[in-house]
C-alpha cells in the first residue's frame, strides 16, 4: 500500500522535474529569440544601408569574392587588401547578417542565397 508521504514525495519529485524541463527550455527560447533578434537588426542594418547607398565597398567586394567559392578568412583579407582584424569584423558582420555562412575547422567563409541576391540586386541597381 502507497502512502501519503510516498505520494507527496513522487508529486514533489515530479514537480521538481517538471519545473527543471521548463526553465531548460525557456532558456533555450530566450536564446534562440535573441539570436535572431541580432541577426534581424543586423540585416536590417544592412538593408537600410544599401537603401540610403551606404553599403560597404568592402562588404560588395567580399560578397562578390564569395559568391563563386569558399575562402578562408585569410584568403578573403588578401583579395580584399585589408588588414586580418579588418576582414575578421567585416566577416562577422556579415555571417550575423545572414549573408554569408561559416562552416568547417579551419573556417572557410561562402556567400548564402540572401548574400548573392543582394549581391544581384546591387548589381541591377548600378547597371
Amino acid at each position: 500500500m502507497v502512502t501519503e508521504l510516498e505520494i507527496t514525495v513522487l508529486f514533489t519529485v515530479l514537480f521538481l522535474a517538471q519545473t527543471a524541463i521548463f526553465t531548460y527550455l525557456l532558456l533555450r527560447l530566450k536564446k534562440r529569440v535573441e539570436k535572431s533578434y541580432v541577426e534581424s537588426r543586423t540585416s536590417q542594418d544592412i538593408r537600410e544601408d544599401l537603401d540610403e547607398g551606404k553599403l560597404s565597398e568592402s562588404i560588395l567586394k567580399a560578397l562578390s569574392i564569395l559568391s563563386t567559392s569558399s575562402l578562408s578568412a585569410r584568403e578573403v583579407s588578401v583579395n580584399l587588401g585589408l588588414s586580418r582584424e579588418h576582414t575578421a569584423r567585416l566577416l562577422k558582420k556579415m555571417v550575423e547578417a545572414g549573408l554569408v555562412v561559416r562552416e568547417g575547422k579551419p573556417y572557410r567563409y561562402r556567400a548564402t542565397p540572401s548574400g548573392k541576391s543582394l549581391l544581384n540586386s546591387v548589381r541591377k541597381t548600378s547597371d
